[in-house]
């Protein structure tokens, strides 16, 4: 499914959320370059990658806690890894596709270089001393423990060095002859058996303070890294184009984030001048490739593209209703998709709705005044530039689920579909006994 015939406008207006992440996808593949996505929320660069994951596996997420998590409380472990997996993939290949939040992008980062250089790979047979690769994996993030059981931490019993790296689906277990690597095992954190042995491994950082020296205080924050060296930003590791979904929100929450920091620096009697990130306005304007989603009533550019798009109504839950309102599409609307994720939910489809005006084909070979039935995944539909897409699967088969249970319909809407594996179980909730007493 191809929406976009070209993309050499810089402002983007008009788009549901789900057509967004169709021009990010279509955008990505015809420029063949990375796109870095800017939302306000990190509820928002959420619900981006989730669209996005169901049309290509060349996505990812850099999450960052809010201001005052990250800096006056504890941010989030989890999304440190998140980030830090996010940076280890871009190395890998940085043609890819960043969903980050505004804090995301304004946190102050080592330069790619960093990353790769401290990276430190052991080999069986090879010898390091174990006291220095200690001292190397404490500036790499590790955490001494007793025994480790999570990401990030390590523990040492006199020649036998347990860590568990990031990336990493288990610890590892590197034991030491002298200074000379005897063995490198995967281990079960739970059982301490060995799953398998390994002839070498990489252990990447799990903290993102990397400097070109030893460290000679831990007890650092992030933002202490513009003491140190010349931090970048997640859009510098990318080379492509970086995408600003809905600017004037994000300028909004730009102001106010900033009037957070100020409170936050008078309350804790931090000089005015300090830095906890990135200027936004500064990194916005060091940037070569940038694209705005915007809406109708608030223009950023001149070199504008207007589309038209809407998300779709509800569907009838059933047969008879599901039917009349495809019908209604095909009268009014120029072309009707009907799009279903599999070739079983298709026959399914097909056998359900006994419509006549259903046809099986393709993108490419579209039936004039027929519901064009194709193979395709989107997560919900929506009606672009006149023409329809449907979401078949989750449209139509839930009312033959219901029919099939021999649900009555007047308790139908108190059912939810639930997706467990490739089925569906209907789930019940707010139904009461009274709901099933007769009139």
């Amino acid at each position: 499914m191809k929406l976009f015939s070209e993309f050499k406008k810089n402002e983007i207006c008009g788009l549901t959320e789900q057509v967004k992440s169709l021009y990010i996808k279509e955008l990505f593949e015809k420029q063949n370059k990375s796109v870095l996505l800017v939302t306000s929320s990190l509820y928002e660069a959420n619900k981006f990658y989730q669209d996005l994951t169901n049309y290509t596996d060349e996505v990812l997420l850099f999450p960052m806690d809010d201001f005052l998590t990250s800096e006056a409380i504890a941010a989030s472990p989890e999304l440190k890894v998140n980030r830090l997996e996010t940076i280890n993939e871009i190395l890998l290949n940085n043609k890819k596709i960043v969903i980050t939040n505004l804090m995301g992008f304004l946190r102050f980062l080592p330069p790619e270089d960093l990353f790769e250089t401290k990276k430190i790979n052991l080999t069986v047979n090879n010898e390091y001393n174990i006291s220095n690769l200690k001292e190397k994996l404490f500036e790499l993030g590790y955490k001494k423990e007793v025994t480790v059981s999570k990401t990030g931490e390590m523990a040492v019993r006199g020649f036998v060095l347990d860590i568990f790296p990031i990336s990493s689906n288990n610890p590892i277990r590197i034991e030491f002859w002298g200074d000379q690597i005897e063995s490198i095992r995967e281990f079960d954190v739970n059982t301490q058996l060995t799953i398998n042995n390994i002839n070498n491994i990489q252990i990447s950082s799990i903290t993102e303070f990397l400097i070109d020296k030893p460290l000679d205080n831990f007890n650092i924050k992030q933002r202490d890294l513009i003491k140190y060296i010349k931090p970048k930003s997640i859009a510098n590791f990318l080379d492509g184009y970086v995408i600003f979904n809905d600017y004037e929100q994000l300028k909004i929450s730009y102001s106010n984030l900033i009037e957070e920091i100020h409170n936050y620096s008078l309350s804790e009697n931090l000089p005015s001048n300090i830095k906890f990130m990135f200027d936004f306005n500064e990194l916005e304007d060091k940037l070569p490739d940038i694209k705005y989603f915007s809406n109708f009533d608030n223009h950023i550019t001149n070199n504008l593209e207007s589309y038209n798009s809407f998300p779709l109504d509800k569907f009838p839950k059933d047969k008879d209703g599901i039917n009349k309102a495809l019908t209604s599409y095909l009268k009014k609307y120029h072309k009707v998709y009907l799009l279903c994720d599999s070739n079983k939910n298709i026959n399914k489809l097909i056998d359900y709705l006994e419509n006549p005006n259903i046809v099986l084909t393709n993108f490419n070979n579209y039936v004039e005044n027929k519901i064009n039935l194709i193979k395709y995944k989107i997560s919900k539909g929506f009606i672009f530039e006149n023409n329809v897409y449907i979401h078949g699967i989750f449209t139509c088969i839930s009312a033959h689920f219901m029919q099939r249970l021999q649900i009555p319909a007047q308790f139908r809407h108190n059912f939810a579909l639930i997706p467990v594996g490739g089925l569906f179980f209907a789930a019940a909730f707010i139904l009461t006994a009274a709901d099933m007493l007769p009139n």
